[in-house]
């Protein structure tokens, strides 16, 4: 389903008309020219333990586990390696081999 998920965001990124609006702002262009919107996302399995932190007034989540930590060492290597996604090789050995050979 991460995997679902990761494509269905990536296809709205790449197709969305407000982004290309902006995209193509002559402003934005002058500063930064051939500007994108990237996204990268680092995907691992495992156990995590979930918690509710903040004040009364916010309250956020947070998820504390290795997992979690490998997770995001992921997600920032995908700029390193300028690429939108890295799996690790846990979730690598559960997908079907069909996957697996692309």
């Amino acid at each position: 389903m991460a995997i679902l998920a990761f494509l269905k965001c990536f296809a709205e990124i790449n197709k969305s008309r407000n982004l290309y609006k902006y995209r193509s702002y002559p402003a934005l262009n002058a500063r930064m020219p051939n500007y994108s919107v990237k996204m990268g996302f680092g995907l691992h399995v495992g156990w995590a333990i979930e918690g509710a932190i903040g004040s009364d007034f916010k309250i956020d989540v947070s998820y504390l586990s290795p997992n979690v930590k490998l997770s995001d060492e992921l997600e920032a290597s995908t700029k390193m390696f300028g690429t939108p996604l890295i799996v690790s090789g846990w979730v690598y050995d559960l997908v079907c081999p069909e996957i697996q050979e692309k």
